[in-house]
């Protein structure tokens, strides 16, 4: 099942069904490597393990984002049971931001400083997204990236994959300190894992490490 710049799969079937993802993956590698060197000058690729002047790589961590009330996910977040160093996050009409549902939420906007921008230091390769939560309200999606908002994507196929995830035929590079914004429509209230797929490039050790 396609839509306009993106497919559908199981998030277990990924590696064994979903060439696009593979295909989206190696294309926004090879941009993003090739970008962060020209960004990060006199800087090499480090991998995992990133000596003196290399940059490394790891996945997308909750602490680069902040939730509708602008607060960080990471261990400080409140309210304890949710978000904190993690992605699950509780909408309702309330929380965490007073927006109604039905109607459109944020997801995740960028945690930086100020709230709202992508971290400094810190590169974004995003493939895509993961639904992880059992039951899914949201059906419809935006981004906002830098000066672009980007059309309304409807998902509501995502009801016929028992664990979905949404791959983008092209994926989205987002530079640090870059106004980053992800809103869905809800059509009901209750906790939500929405998990970007991808990896994110960074320069200093100290910006992926937490206590």
């Amino acid at each position: 099942m396609t839509g306009p710049g993106y497919v559908f799969c199981e998030t277990s079937r990924i590696r064994q069904e979903a060439p696009e993802f593979q295909n989206t993956l190696k294309e926004l590698e090879a941009r993003v490597m090739e970008n962060s060197k020209g960004v990060w000058p006199g800087m090499s690729y480090g991998g995992l393990t990133p000596r003196e002047k290399q940059f490394g790589r790891t996945t997308f961590l909750p602490q680069f984002f902040a939730d509708e009330a602008g607060d960080v996910l990471d261990h400080a977040h409140l309210p304890a049971d949710w978000g904190r160093n993690n992605f699950r996050i509780l909408y309702t009409s309330l929380l965490p931001g007073v927006f109604p549902v039905p109607g459109w939420k944020t997801i995740l906007v960028g945690g930086g400083a100020p709230i709202g921008v992508t971290p400094e230091d810190i590169r974004m390769a995003w493939a895509g997204l993961a639904f992880t939560t059992e039951s899914i309200h949201v059906s419809k999606i935006r981004f906002e990236i830098g000066d672009t908002r980007y059309p309304i994507m409807d998902i509501e196929e995502v009801h016929a994959y028992e664990m979905p995830s949404l791959i983008f035929e092209e994926g989205f590079e987002i530079p640090e300190e870059t106004n980053f914004l992800l809103k869905g429509w809800f059509e009901a209230t209750g906790k939500q894992r929405i998990v970007p797929l991808g990896f994110v490039y960074y320069r200093r050790k100290d910006s992926v490490l937490t206590e």
